[in-house]
């Protein structure tokens, strides 16, 4: 991670480097099989994408100023996207974020009323816009103490951004979501592991992640043979269960240390059940990468975003449930978790 040399001459700020998406969503009794038409059920819209919802997730908290680093069309979805940006105060520049003549980026959802199933597709429009030269000469200029990124971009530009958040001496967090499907983290010419402070992938992507690797069979298993491959952090996040954090020992013994954490038990959430888990990984990574600009220990930072993802969950939607600061329990407190830690 970065040194306290580093630290000591950035200011907290959160740069998130990914995609912003226009959800467009149909609830209907029936999906509909090839060829088909159905009458729907309910139609909604709403602002997502995976590095949007990280964004608004840390910028909601209004802890440390939180910037986007993403590309939507001129058109009423990117006008929409920018406008709720600007709600929660996630900071960005509208000129070089806007791009004429280009489609924002749309997720087109149809949801099964009955069961929940659904069927997702993804247009990325303006995402696959954000070039290399962008992320390099933004994040020079604005010299973030944490660069956190996802892969709903190109890959090459979501390396750039680690690599270039690790020459600017921020802390690097890689979200592996969604897992990458017809490449790896270590094809040639996209080794991203050894840019990679801390890698947070859930159990479906750790799985796809270690697919190739021998002799790994448990989650922790799996997340010490990424240590091996140059990542410094593996925190791995299982849902209900909480989280995973797999590191190298300080010192040179070569030893791993293995810490499971959760939300604090006088989490008043825990008492209501659960509504809606979309967006909750999110919510995590926005949360944890707060902490961690504030100088909080990763112990104490993902125990705060377990808590945080426990409280959205029990909420529908994803970025609106994303709580303020003024929303937080006295358990997620930053001076009771740093007592606590």
């Amino acid at each position: 991670m970065a040194t306290t040399t580093n630290e000591q001459k950035q200011q907290p700020r959160i740069v998130v480097v990914g995609s912003t998406n226009q959800d467009l969503i149909s609830n209907t009794n029936i999906l509909p099989t090839l060829g088909e038409t159905v009458m729907g059920d309910t139609f909604t819209t709403a602002c997502g994408g995976k590095g949007a919802n990280q964004a608004v997730a840390a910028a909601s908290l209004g802890f440390v100023p939180v910037s986007m680093l993403c590309r939507v069309g001129d058109d009423i979805f990117g006008k929409n996207l920018l406008d709720n940006f600007r709600r929660v105060g996630v900071e960005f520049d509208e000129e070089s974020t806007v791009l004429s003549n280009t489609a924002s980026g749309v997720a087109s959802i149809v949801v099964d009323s009955k069961s929940g199933d659904n069927m997702i597709i993804v247009s990325p429009g303006a995402n696959y816009e954000l070039t290399k030269e962008d992320v390099r000469t933004t994040l020079q200029a604005m010299k973030p103490s944490v660069v956190v990124v996802q892969l709903e971009i190109l890959p090459e530009v979501a390396l750039e951004a680690m690599k270039v958040g690790k020459e600017i001496g921020a802390t690097t967090v890689l979200n592996t979501a969604p897992a990458p499907e017809g490449w790896t983290l270590e094809d040639p010419g996209r080794e991203f592991y050894p840019y990679v402070d801390i890698l947070i992938p859930n159990e479906t992507e750790l799985q796809k992640l270690c697919k190739d690797t021998p002799d790994c069979e448990t989650e922790e298993e799996m997340a010490k043979s990424l240590l091996d491959k140059g990542v410094s952090t593996v925190l791995v996040t299982l849902g209900a269960r909480g989280a995973m954090i797999v590191q190298k020992d300080d010192g040179s013994s070569g030893n791993t240390k293995v810490t499971l954490v959760d939300a604090p038990d006088d989490l008043p959430a825990r008492e209501e059940p659960v509504k809606d888990t979309i967006g909750a990984g999110d919510a995590f990574c926005g949360a944890l990468s707060t902490c961690l600009s504030m100088g909080m220990t990763l112990e104490q930072s993902a125990t705060f975003a377990c808590g945080v993802a426990s409280m959205t969950v029990r909420k529908v939607g994803a970025q609106t449930s994303y709580p303020t600061q003024e929303e937080l329990p006295d358990c997620l407190k930053m001076e009771t978790l740093q007592k606590a830690g």
